[in-house]
């Protein structure tokens, strides 16, 4: 069928960038452009984030939260840097049929709505993402709209952290609803206020700098310090990936003070890549994941020769789909042998052995080593009620304490 083609500007009228100011038809400099992507990578403000569960364990008492934000935040947030005429965006639709559609009790042949949706910000450029839903659903289009415009935002930035936020695992009540709400890291929280304490995304006045982009000194060598922190910890390769996409610099002392800010929080997310990194390969196994740097092409597989954030997320990727079929082979997820009420003692004894082991050697509490090795998967004041369904959470924590020497 022919894609059914919808242009918005935000006001239901597109307007040529060309002939206006304030966003439309200027060129940024190259100062500008590095501090509006800085702009665009800071957090929502917190009353714009809404959780969901997406997963739950075998006896539905707990589920895993995802974050996500509404599309008008997003709009708000490019209205308030580029102004309704700096930036446009248009769809295309279509639909699919004759798609399979996999149940845990068989298929069905069903068909999809795909929306393409083509973000243009004048003076930065335009990027594309695709969103879809299964047609059966009555709000399909609203869904798929909204999916595909998000990730074109995320390509220039924008919300582009909520993927890397990790809700956890929470008790969810009788309607399957969560008890409590995970409350966010402070690196997703944004770190712009003004001083009735709300949030400001106006240019150069973001990420704690002064109202002309500067950073002060003291900050400043902070900044640099942990610049140089964060680089040792996500590797070699990774971090000059970032330092010179982001500040044309191979080193903390040569970036402008403008842009440690940015910098740093690039090399944050980054290092969140990499502890989700590890904790797929625990669960994998290490043999596997070498062979999925060499099916990468990678140069080997020391974290120093993985090369840039776009390979680390392929990685990631390929290893994650890895963790959910080794979920699988173990029984959970409707297989027809799943683990048994003896698996999951013998399971609870090996993490109990290792996390005493590991608490004489750290000096800590046996508890704090269960429920840090845990990372919010489970709870060591809850150790004894623990299900099948915990079983892969139990078992990869293991691994994890089994690594510490």
């Amino acid at each position: 069928m022919e894609p059914n083609v919808t242009a918005a500007g935000n006001g239901g009228a597109t307007v040529s960038a060309t002939q206006h100011g304030a966003g439309g038809g200027r060129e940024y400099t190259e100062e500008e452009v590095r501090q509006l992507v800085a702009a665009l990578d800071e957090p929502f403000d917190p009353r714009d984030i809404k959780w969901r569960v997406t997963n739950m364990t075998s006896d539905r008492r707990r589920g895993q939260m995802m974050a996500y934000a509404d599309p008008r935040a997003y709009t708000d947030r490019l209205n308030e840097l580029f102004t309704v005429r700096g930036w446009t965006r248009e769809y295309s639709v279509e639909a699919i049929t004759n798609v399979e559609r996999k149940f845990s009790n068989g298929s069905q042949i069903a068909g999809k709505v795909v929306v393409t949706c083509r973000l243009t910000i004048h003076g930065l450029g335009a990027h594309s993402g695709i969103g879809e839903e299964w047609a059966d659903n009555e709000n399909a289009g609203t869904a798929a709209e909204a999916q595909a415009f998000k990730r074109a935002c995320s390509c220039f930035g924008l919300g582009r952290y909520l993927y890397d936020l990790e809700g956890g695992w929470v008790d969810l009540d009788d309607r399957k609803q969560p008890m409590r709400a995970p409350k966010l890291p402070d690196w997703a929280i944004p770190k712009r206020k003004q001083a009735d304490g709300t949030a400001s995304p106006t240019m150069g006045q973001h990420n704690g700098r002064t109202h002309d982009g500067a950073t002060q000194p003291a900050e400043a060598a902070i900044l640099r310090t942990n610049i140089k922190s964060l680089s040792g910890q996500v590797g070699y390769s990774l971090s000059r990936s970032v330092l010179i996409g982001v500040a044309k610099a191979e080193d903390a002392e040569k970036i402008a003070s403008t842009l440690l800010p940015a910098v740093a929080s690039k090399l944050e997310d980054t290092l969140r890549g990499v502890e989700r990194l590890r904790r797929a390969t625990a669960i994998v196994g290490q043999q596997r994941y070498s062979e999925l740097c060499r099916e990468l092409n990678f140069a080997s597989d020391a974290l120093d020769d993985i090369p840039d954030r776009s390979a680390l997320r392929r990685l990631i990727e390929a290893l994650e789909k890895e963790v959910g079929a080794t979920a699988s082979r173990q029984g959970i997820k409707g297989s027809a042998a799943p683990p048994t009420a003896k698996a999951v003692s013998e399971a609870r004894s090996q993490l109990l052995t290792e996390a005493q082991r590991v608490a004489r050697l750290k000096g800590m509490k046996v508890a704090e080593v269960v429920d840090r090795a845990a990372k919010g998967a489970f709870a060591y004041s809850r150790l004894h009620r623990v299900t099948a369904g915990d079983l892969p959470a139990i078992q990869a924590a293991t691994a994890v304490l089994r690594r510490v020497l």
